[in-house]
């Protein structure tokens, strides 16, 4: 059976197990309907729900406090395990690596950030979170610190030096404020596009990556309100609206185009041995086919599209 590397790369505090968390319940949903059959291995369901209730309850208080880690960590990786099955026949696994924010600015001779770039290298997935509410109201020289698109441009060099086929998610959250109009969502790509057009440009020049922009709401109920000075750091301050339920949106699109991916890289990848003699069933490439289409297709696109077209 097939494994396949789902890595999680972002700055601390940004919302990378908030949106694992939120994802993880879209996967509930999507498992009642899709022909695939998708669940969580070991513990990966209950630390995951478990930090989901926790953001619940954080959510549900009268006055809104900054998110604080909802999994233990703070420099190291955690991993989220999932199978999918296709018949009652075991296809995959897939591994979530879910990174404290404080392992990429650590020095490239420490273990811990050893082992993070050899599983960034692997990874057919790489998720990159984005604070949104720093990209859009943050100075310069806060959104780079935050967001470090110079740092992230320079994981993705060697990871994407192989021949392996790379799908990088730029997953943006804290965003709310932002998608609630076209005009705010027009503004938001504008501004990814200048302040990560070194990254762009790094997967533009490989055939075999291509980048997708999905703007999420994590929470629904929280929107970015001003920017502070506190002390000689700027901050964001968010507000709880209390006319909005928490009630994520977006957040099953970027685990249905990594579904999507890894599916169909594990179609491509079969070997004729396994075509001959396991009695391949082109019913899995008709399924897939039919899971895509759950896909939203209006999310900006760099580098080789062809890669997230299923044929």
């Amino acid at each position: 059976m097939s494994e396949f590397t789902v890595m999680m790369i972002g700055p601390e505090a940004v919302g990378k197990t908030t949106l694992l968390a939120t994802m993880y319940k879209e996967l509930n949903k999507m498992r009642s309907y899709a022909r695939f059959n998708f669940y969580a291995e070991n513990d990966t369901g209950i630390n995951l729900d478990s930090a989901y209730q926790k953001l619940s309850r954080i959510i549900e208080q009268p006055t809104f406090t900054s998110i604080k880690p909802l999994l233990e960590g703070t420099r190291g990786i955690i991993y989220h395990r999932f199978g999918i099955s296709f018949k009652d026949k075991n296809e995959l696994d897939l591994v979530f690596c879910d990174i404290a924010g404080g392992l990429i600015n650590v020095s490239a001779s420490d273990q811990d950030f050893i082992t993070f770039q050899q599983l960034l290298n692997k990874a057919s997935v790489i998720i990159n979170v984005i604070d949104g509410a720093v990209l859009m109201e943050g100075s310069d020289i806060f959104s780079d610190k935050i967001n470090k698109p110079s740092r992230i441009r320079d994981l993705l060099r060697p990871a994407l030096s192989d021949k392996q086929s790379h799908l990088i998610l730029f997953v943006i959250t804290k965003c709310e404020a932002w998608l609630n109009s076209a005009e705010g969502r027009n503004r938001l790509m504008k501004k990814f596009d200048e302040r990560f057009k070194e990254v762009i440009n790094l997967i533009e020049e490989r055939i075999n990556a291509v980048g997708v922009v999905i703007p999420v709401k994590t929470l629904g109920c929280v929107e970015f309100s001003r920017m502070e000075k506190d002390g000689e750091e700027e901050k964001s301050v968010f507000v709880r609206r209390a006319n909005k339920k928490f009630e994520p949106e977006f957040t099953d699109q970027p685990l249905r185009y990594a579904l999507s991916f890894v599916l169909a890289e594990r179609d491509k990848n079969r070997g004729w041995w396994e075509k001959l003699f396991r009695a391949w069933d082109p019913s899995f490439k008709e399924s897939l086919i039919q899971f895509v289409k759950e896909r939203d297709i209006s999310f900006k696109t760099y580098g080789n599209i062809q890669l997230t077209r299923i044929c």
